[in-house]
């Protein structure tokens, strides 16, 4: 493959990543964990520590502080702490994991012209990865991560056999995954390489010298953190605090409980990996299984393993949430990407791909007019011009790869199709999100009516980052807000409570609603 191909490859990964997610990417408050992340990273700048979170000047242990650091660089380099700048670090991340899945097919399959890219677009246009690539949150840059750390074991162990090298960098990378998102990074990393190995009947080489380096460089990374953190809160503090966030998840998300989870789990899955997991139904025939080459047909027992033992962990935790399964998207990425390399190349989609495919598209460009209608007062679409044309745009992209005959470009066609829906999608739900479900900057600016300019808020019971960041970050001067305990109220002047609790010696100010949660502000008597 000569140098011009490799550098457009690269260039078209960027770009395809950038299309997809930089529109309106500045659209929109923070949700979710996104601003719990921002807070704790600028109050890490503030106090200048960068070992141990802090959110409304207490420490913050459920996580460690890797995705923190990465906000910090990115901060930093653009002089910014917008919710733009925040996004662009799970877009960087999105990206260079998109980099990495080509390269590494590139490495193994060794495909004609630009097909080694197939994995990269394939990796971010699956709908989880588009859901995560726009949030400043850890997924992504945990994804990211955990990604590297499996699969470069298995380039460095099985395609360059430099056992030192594949478990020395697996396990350097599984160490700063450990550090993003606590020690979950350990049981992916192994989930797969364990029982490849009992596969192949190659199990000493997992009780290995290389081996033991590795876990060495994982202690000395891991260590480099936690020895200094332990010594400032305390070793047990910072396990207690992770083992209580497992033990979370065995509580269910479903009001119906296990079987609630166990039933929607599935179509859940499925639905966020459309359309390109119905290229696994290629693995049914025999003429494609047989014209795997020996290292893509190990790459994608590799990658069967990962994610066929990693689903079963996730779907029978009823606590469990279908992002805990990122990580292993790269792993359905590389068995996708072989069957649209086989189809590319022969010229033939399966019938029993194609079907299903055809019968997806024709169903999103139906509902394309009726979304219209239920979203024309509901999402306020009468107003969204934008909108209204890329949806327009998108029901027209359906109908044109439905005429394409060529299976090339019916491939190539429905990257296209995927981007269009995804811009159709932002543009109309995101400007309607920025402008009318705008929860806590509107309750941030009715604070700042009865606040005054560079005054302390004491938290008592709230704890909303959000408030945090709209407030004392996004307002000059700033309104820093507090968490405080009982014994610290006498302190306090400015109070912000759940309705329903009663302090003695201060009188409430206003009732209000930060998203749909009922908040009382209270003033000192």
């Amino acid at each position: 493959m000569d140098r011009r191909t490799l550098l457009v490859g690269i260039f078209t990964i960027i770009l395809y990543s950038l299309a997809l997610n930089l529109p309106f990417l500045w659209e929109r408050e923070f949700q979710g964990e996104a601003a719990r992340r921002v807070v704790a990273a600028l109050e890490m700048m503030e106090r200048g520590d960068y070992l141990i979170p802090y959110i409304e000047g207490r420490p913050y242990l459920l996580k460690p502080p890797g995705y923190n650091w990465v906000l910090i660089v990115f901060f930093k380099l653009f002089g910014s702490h917008t919710e733009f700048v925040a996004r662009l670090s799970s877009v960087t991340a999105a990206t260079l994991a998109a980099l990495f899945l080509a390269l590494l097919f590139r490495a193994v399959a060794r495909p004609p012209g630009l097909l080694w890219i197939l994995p990269g677009l394939v990796f971010l246009s699956t709908p989880e990865v588009l859901d995560k690539a726009c949030r400043a949150e850890i997924d992504m840059t945990y994804t990211l991560l955990v990604t590297v750390s499996v699969f470069s074991w298995f380039y460095f162990h099985e395609i360059r056999r430099r056992p030192f090298w594949a478990w020395s960098v697996g396990l350097g990378v599984a160490a700063l995954a450990t550090l993003t998102k606590t020690f979950q990074a350990v049981i992916f990393f192994y989930t797969p390489i364990f029982p490849y190995l009992l596969w192949k009947k190659r199990l000493r080489e997992f009780f290995s010298l290389p081996h033991l380096a590795g876990l060495g460089i994982y202690a000395l990374i891991f260590l480099a953190w936690f020895l200094p953190a332990s010594r400032e809160v305390g070793s047990r503090t910072i396990l207690r605090a992770w083992l209580g966030e497992y033990l979370s998840k065995k509580n269910p998300l479903e009001p119906s409980g296990f079987w609630g989870h166990a039933l929607s789990f599935p179509l859940a899955y499925l639905q966020g990996h459309l359309p390109w997991i119905l290229f696994v139904l290629g693995y049914f025939s025999r003429e494609f299984r047989k014209s795997l080459s020996v290292p893509l047909r190990n790459l994608a027992l590799f990658s069967v393993l990962f994610v066929g033992l990693s689903f079963p962990l996730y779907w029978l935790s009823p606590g469990a949430r279908l992002r805990y399964l990122l990580p292993t998207v790269g792993a359905l990425t590389f068995l996708i990407s072989a069957v649209l390399e086989y189809s590319a190349k022969t010229s033939k989609i399966p019938q029993v791909i194609l079907w299903p495919l055809k019968i997806l598209v024709i169903v999103l460009v139906l509902l394309g007019p009726v979304f219209a209608v239920s979203a024309w007062n509901k999402l306020r679409l009468y107003e969204n011009e934008g909108g209204l044309f890329f949806l327009g745009l998108l029901s027209l992209g359906g109908i044109g790869w439905s005429l394409l005959r060529d299976p090339r470009q019916k491939i190539w066609g429905l990257f296209v199709f995927v981007f269009l829906a995804k811009l159709a999608f932002s543009a109309v739900y995101f400007p309607y999100q920025d402008r009318f479900r705008d929860h806590y900057r509107r309750a941030a600016r009715l604070l700042q009516k009865y606040l005054s300019r560079g005054s302390l808020l004491c938290d008592y019971g709230v704890n909303t980052p959000h408030l945090t960041y709209y407030l004392g970050y996004t307002s000059s001067p700033p309104i820093r807000i507090r968490m405080v305990s009982p014994n610290e109220l006498n302190k306090c002047k400015m109070v912000i409570t759940p309705q329903g609790i009663t302090l003695q010696g201060f009188k409430p100010l206003l009732n209000f609603k930060a998203r749909r949660r009922p908040l009382t502000l209270w003033k000192k008597t």
